[in-house]
């Protein structure tokens, strides 16, 4: 019973880390995106 308590545990920790990944995924690219914003370096620290 302890086992099979600790692997479904670990199995779904597992699951909701993967699914917060791609729901960071989903988000963090179309703001990208959609707002274009590159930072630019200064010229005096390309000198």
């Amino acid at each position: 019973m302890k086992f099979l308590k600790s692997s479904l545990t670990k199995k779904s920790m597992k699951m909701i880390g993967s699914l917060a990944l791609f729901l960071g995924g989903i988000v963090l690219v179309p703001t990208s995106l959609v707002s274009g914003h590159q930072p630019k370096c200064p010229d005096e620290l390309l000198k």
